[in-house]
């Protein structure tokens, strides 16, 4: 131990942490900006009671019931929730409730379909004082009874941990790099035939000249993908007709999405298929180069940012939380 540093290392012990303890824990490290508790108790579950603000507040009261130990995380089942406001409408609940969860697992703490995974090695990371490994867990005695082992106690708060978040949704990528059969059908042919009849001094960027039929031959391919959703496939649609019909169809005095122009339409269209289409169908319809669309991936990432596509993005994503619950 240097001077003025205290630490400790206990290889097994059992404590009791109440619920006023896991709210000072919360408070303390782990606090959530739209998420605020008021009250944890611990019976032979816990009862977590709080309110959540994403433009209305809901208030609620949540039960979890703690299975198993497994693999380093904490895995438990959602027996009760509860909202406690009257008068809030139930669509509204569901679109804050999943956002509620989406902010807990960015925290560490996944939920699906009742069944919920706590990464406490992640949740904890931010607390320089105490690390340790849990070995068992359970409720009683109006406490959760932990059994801890490699414990590390740093007085001076200097423990530093490098813990990664696991997804348990992750959808698998394509490496960019990987060979990939690439679609091939009559505009495959004609690229070809007219990428020939190029000067030599284009054909080097032949790729980039190509990227606009390149992107109308991929809307094309993927409207008759059947792997790619029908809700996609609508959005697309909709977008297609909206640029293609010569008068506005939204009024400018529509609130929102009136002023938008055929530009951010494109756009939108474009940045839902880059984010509702899995990489690899992406990359066998794209006709060029794969690290030629992963440069226009980022492009309509920073244009969705500084044009009109960012506000018909926003009430998109609304409407396909509400439609979603």
């Amino acid at each position: 131990m240097g001077e003025g540093k205290i630490n400790m290392n206990i290889s097994k012990i059992n404590i009791g942490v109440t619920g006023q303890d896991l709210m000072s824990m919360y408070n303390d490290f782990v606090e959530i900006k739209e998420l605020s508790l008021e009250k944890i108790e611990i019976k032979d579950e816990i009862i977590i009671v709080g309110k959540f603000t994403k433009g209305v507040v809901i208030n609620f009261e949540c039960r979890v019931k703690l299975s198993s130990m497994q693999d380093g995380l904490i895995l438990g089942m959602v027996t009760g929730f509860k909202i406690l406001n009257i008068g809030i409408a139930s669509f509204l609940r569901k679109v804050a409730l999943k956002y509620a969860l989406k902010s807990l697992s960015d925290k560490g703490i996944s939920y699906d379909k009742g069944k919920v995974i706590v990464q406490y090695k992640y949740l904890l990371k931010d607390i320089p004082y105490v690390d340790f490994d849990i070995n068992d867990i359970n409720c009683s005695h109006e406490a959760l009874q932990l059994e801890l082992k490699n414990l590390q106690i740093s007085l001076g708060g200097e423990l530093k941990k490098e813990v990664e978040l696991l997804s348990f949704n992750k959808k698998e990528e394509a490496d960019v790099n990987e060979e990939i059969k690439k679609a091939s059908d009559g505009y495959t042919s004609g690229r070809a035939i007219v990428e020939n009849k190029l000067p030599e001094k284009a054909k080097k960027y032949s790729d980039y000249i190509f990227v606009l039929p390149d992107i109308v031959a991929l809307i094309y391919r993927l409207l008759k993908d059947k792997r790619v959703s029908m809700k996609t496939k609508v959005v697309i649609s909709a977008a297609v007709a909206y640029i293609a019909v010569p008068s506005d169809i939204i009024p400018d005095k529509v609130p929102f999405v009136g002023k938008i122009d055929d530009i951010a339409i494109g756009i939108f269209a474009l940045n839902v298929i880059m984010t509702d289409v899995p990489l690899n169908i992406v990359l066998e319809n794209w006709q060029g180069k794969n690290d030629i669309i992963l440069v226009v991936k980022n492009l309509i990432e920073y244009a969705t940012n500084f044009t009109g596509a960012k506000n018909i993005d926003s009430l998109y994503r609304v409407v396909e939380e509400v439609l979603s619950v």
